[in-house]
């Protein structure tokens, strides 16, 4: 799929899905709504969501540890950061891409190896988001009852556990069995690869393999899962402090859960910059099985992701700047990389 057509779709799908969380809303409510808002719990909120940020580049550590060990705090904080703002600013979803290349460049390790860290982090992510969506929605008061959303629900948690797990199944493979990899590399999808790139493009596949050290010992596995976990919880911690500054307790915490998850989820779905559309829809059609009230949820669902978006986003501009880089130059860069 060609660049311009899939930010086209995600165009598209972005304003559909805004239409449909606006069709029903009264700005007038919603405004009303953002001015009794709780100001110091919706700071909290964005204090707490960015301090997740900390958690990821601290379980960054642990997933480059087998391999590369050595690189500060202070580098993949920034790379983190940059990535982020990437994927809130430039199209196509460059953030992932450029998070890696960004690190790679300043900590000098190979690209293959750090987006292989990443591939992993990915993977532990939707571990732990599946895990957690599947034990939300069996919790004995959750609201969901016999409707066709919890069907839906249920089956999506299902599916979604079974992907990842798959996923997870090959990773642990291909790094438990580097040598093998490479093998099955050589036979098969190498065989594809035009003669003139073969042996640029598995120096990258070695060093993506072993950019996934982290499966291969159960220690550094359990510690990365331990950080995904606290990385998810933090996030919903910054969720529940967003709704109780919109007077939205009927969820609770466990409710918060399940609505980031949701919405880590949604935010997969082809979009604009920042995830406009997909955010809110995924924020409404959560909190709806609580009923809670539509200019609530606009006005949370708004707010909380604008206002979390715009302190990784200037971090990661200020920390591309520092190093004397600018978001077009690295994403120009990375292309020409990858």
């Amino acid at each position: 799929m060609s660049p311009r057509l899939k930010a086209a779709i995600g165009l598209l799908i972005t304003v559909l899905l805004l239409w449909w969380v606006l069709r029903d809303v009264s700005p007038a409510e919603v405004w009303a709504e953002l001015k009794a808002a709780d100001p110091w719990l919706m700071i909290a909120a964005v204090v707490v969501a960015t301090f997740s940020f900390v958690l990821r580049a601290l379980r960054w550590r642990v997933l480059l540890e087998p391999r590369h060990e050595g690189t500060d705090f202070d580098t993949r904080f920034g790379a983190t950061c940059a990535g982020f703002a990437a994927n809130n600013v430039l199209p196509a979803r460059l953030g992932e891409f450029i998070r890696a290349y960004v690190l790679a460049s300043v900590a000098r390790i190979p690209l293959g190896g750090s987006i292989g860290s990443l591939v992993v982090e990915r993977v532990l992510d939707g571990l732990v988001l599946a895990v957690l969506l599947f034990t939300t929605i069996l919790l004995p008061d959750f609201p969901l009852g016999e409707s066709s959303a919890a069907e839906l629900v249920q089956r999506t948690a299902i599916v979604g556990a079974i992907v990842f797990l798959a996923g997870f199944g090959l990773l642990w493979m291909a790094a438990r069995r580097p040598a093998g990899t490479l093998v099955w590399w050589d036979r098969t999808l190498g065989r594809a690869v035009p003669h003139r790139l073969a042996d640029r493009a598995r120096g990258l596949v070695d060093s993506f393999v072993r950019g996934l050290g982290a499966l291969s010992s159960t220690g550094v596995f359990v510690r990365a899962l331990g950080w995904s976990i606290a990385v998810w919880l933090c996030l919903a911690a910054s969720i529940w402090l967003g709704l109780l500054a919109f007077d939205i307790t009927a969820p609770g915490f466990t409710g918060a859960i399940f609505v980031q998850a949701m919405i880590a989820f949604a935010v997969a779905a082809p979009s604009t910059p920042g995830f406009f559309g997909v955010f809110e829809a995924a924020t409404r059609l959560g909190l709806g099985i609580w009923d809670v009230p539509e200019a609530a949820m606009v006005g949370f669902a708004t707010s909380y992701h604008i206002l979390t978006l715009i302190p990784v986003t200037v971090l990661g501009l200020l920390y591309l700047r520092r190093i004397g880089l600018r978001l077009t130059d690295v994403s120009r860069g990375g292309a020409v990389q990858s």
